[in-house]
Order: structure tokens, then sequence, then C-alpha cells
């Protein structure tokens, strides 16, 4: 018996430890940066740096990484950030992800967070559960930016954001990090469990990620079907809340269902459009138009199949194409930084952008707005007051 239990033991050890050993292997080789850093002018990087950077989805949280130190792997943490001259990322949650997910029909099968949850020693409870695996991510953001010597501070209101400006103003070199969820299936059909995600500091809401879900209909899903009756109910707590909600991977039905529902304006957080680069995970120009017009933003995606291309011109003439189509005002960047995508530049070349957009003829204020002031005024507008 003890034999037994000592092999049973060591099998449990070595399976974590190769766990976490596929994780990484799959952060090197699915978030790569594909271009070596490009020289920026320096009359462009004097302009760069005069920028107040803000991103709307990023997927570090993903994966086996502390944020708080420079790593080979990937395309986003602390010091990447301070380098690239972010003042705010938005952070999201990855809770379900289905082994044979793709852009046209996701079939529901095979859980791969479930081994990611095992391979870095999360919660029994979360193995199974997209929700306990939420409230991990959160604590572990919350974690990050409480040891980050001041580098990260959390931003769930008005206020908090109002004061992180006023200390950015100040000269304190502090980023602000905002939660995202990717997908509404962590609640389970349970409204409870929303205001369980909200309490844990969540304020921005995906509904879908890659599948169909008890919420709505996914872009990729299997029925791409539109809001489901606990949807609809979701939809107006979030509402009720001071939340925001994402239409990023939503269907068509969805989105339509979702803009004739609320009053509130919402946020497609990373996204290409489809009269700038056709393709079943991007947004036709009437959605588009309809979330300018709602005040809401669009945000611009930096991996291949949401700009068409592998460069930062390529992502500059999506984002040029998103102001012709909603107004310079509601269009900011949504890089998707290790989503399991490969990018042009990481977050430390964010002037590689910059520069990219005014070649492509953005005037240095179209540049401003996009670059992060944009976000800032949505944020400021519709973040709640209290928490």
């Amino acid at each position: 018996m003890q034999r037994l239990f000592a092999f049973l033991l060591l099998l449990v050890v070595l399976l974590l430890a190769s766990s976490r050993w596929i994780l990484d292997i799959a952060d090197g080789a699915l978030n790569r940066v594909t271009q070596s850093p490009a020289a920026v002018p320096p009359d462009v990087q004097a302009f760069h740096d005069s920028l107040w950077i803000a991103d709307f989805h990023n997927d570090a949280l993903l994966w086996n990484r502390d944020l708080r130190d420079g790593s080979a792997r990937g395309a986003l943490d602390i010091p990447r950030m301070r380098a690239g001259g972010f003042e705010l990322a938005v952070f999201s949650a990855t809770t379900r992800h289905y082994v044979a997910s793709n852009y046209t029909r996701t079939p529901p099968v095979g859980d791969v967070m479930a081994l990611a949850a095992f391979a870095q020693r999360w919660p029994r409870a979360s193995w199974l559960d997209p929700f306990p695996r939420a409230l991990v991510l959160a604590r572990e953001l919350r974690r990050t930016a409480q040891s980050s010597s001041g580098r990260l501070r959390m931003v769930e209101t008005h206020d908090d954001l109002e004061t992180l400006l006023r200390d950015q103003a100040h000269g304190d070199d502090v980023i602000g990090a905002v939660l995202l969820l990717e997908g509404l299936h962590a609640a389970d059909g349970r409204i409870a469990r929303i205001d369980s995600l909200f309490a844990a500091g969540y304020r921005v809401f995906g509904l879908t990620h890659m599948f169909d879900n008890d919420v709505a209909g996914a872009s990729s899903g299997w029925r791409k079907r539109g809001l489901t009756p606990f949807g609809r109910r979701a939809v107006a707590r979030i509402d009720s809340l001071g939340g925001i909600i994402d239409l990023a991977h939503a269907s068509r039905a969805t989105i339509d269902e979702v803009l004739a529902l609320t009053t509130r304006p919402v946020v497609v957080s990373h996204t290409g459009i489809t009269s700038a680069c056709a393709g079943p995970r991007n947004i036709p120009d009437d959605v588009v138009a309809a979330i300018g017009e709602r005040g809401g933003i669009v945000a611009i995606g930096f991996w291949k199949a949401a700009v068409c291309a592998g460069d930062a011109r390529g992502i500059a003439r999506s984002i040029h194409r998103a102001i012709a189509v909603a107004g310079v005002d509601h269009v900011a960047l949504g890089s998707d930084f290790d989503g399991a995508t490969a990018v042009p530049f990481d977050a430390a070349h964010m002037a590689t952008l910059t520069a990219a957009l005014l070649d492509e003829g953005l005037t240095r204020n179209q540049v401003r707005a996009v670059m992060g002031e944009n976000e800032k005024r949505f944020l400021l507008e519709i973040l709640p007051r209290e928490r």
C-alpha cells in the first residue's frame, strides 16, 4: 500500500510538472512577435512619448508567467508596458476554451482550460468549473497589482480612474488595470454569479467567447443564435451594476439584440472590420457605425486574421477604415496580445504603431485619440461611481 501511494504521488507530481511544461511550450509557440523592432524617427518617438496609451484587450493572465518581471515569452508584461508607454490595459480572463476552437464553427468538446487550471495548481473546484477559474484570475491580477511596487493598479470605478489620472499627471509611473471576462458561460445561468464576478472586480463582460453558451450565440458558435432568456436578464443585470458589455465574439443575432436591449454604450474589445479585412471573426460596417452612434468603442486587433496583414501598417489601415465608418472618437486599440496570437510587435514597441498611423495619413490628434484618449473618455463616462 505504501509503495502504491508513493507511486501515485510521484505520478501526480510528474503530471503537474509536465502540464506546466506543456503550458509554457504552448505559450512560447502560440504567442509570437513576428518582426524585429523597427527604428522610429526621433520626432515620432517624442510624439509617442507624449501620448496616453491604452489597450482594450490582452490575455496575459492566461499564461504561467509573473507579469511583474520581464519575460522572453509572449508580448506583454509590466516592464514592456512601461517601455511602450502604457497608461492602462484591460486584462481578459479566459475560463473555457475548446480544443477545436475556430472562427467558423466550434464544437463544444474538450475544454483545455481544465488542463491549464490543473497545471497552474489552481483550487480543485476550478478544474471543472469556469466560475472559480474567473475568481482565481481576478485574484491573480489583484495580487500582481498589490505586489508590483506601485507599477500596476486596479481600476474598478470612475473615481479609481480619476485618481490614476491625477497621479499620472503628477509623475507617478503607474499603469491602470481593468478586468474583462471573456464569456459569460462562467455565470452558469445564475444572476447571483454575475454579482459575484462584479464584486471580484470584473467591469467588462464579454457575453460569448469562441462558442455558443447559455447566454448568447457566438460568431464562431455551432448555431450562432441570439440572446437566450437568461442572456436578456444578464444584459439587464450588467447594465444595472454599471458593467460594460463586450460584443467581441458575439454572433450577428446577439449583437443586434443587445443593441436593441441596452441603452448604454458597448465595446467590441478586439476585432477587425470586414470592409478592411473580410473574415468570420470581424464585424461589418453597419455594426461598426451603430456602435459608434451609441457612443461605444470598436477596438482594432493586431493579429493577422483581424487586419489581413502581419505588420503595423496593416493595423493602421484597419484603424483608418474604422475611423471612416464609426468616427474618430469611437475607435481604439484591442491588441489581443498573448491571446494565442502572432503580432508584429510587443507592448514595448507601441511606437511602431504610432509611426504607422502617421504614415497612413492620420493627424496627430487622430492618433492621440485612437492610441488611448478614446478609451480614457469612454471608461470615465461608463465605469460605476461606486464598487
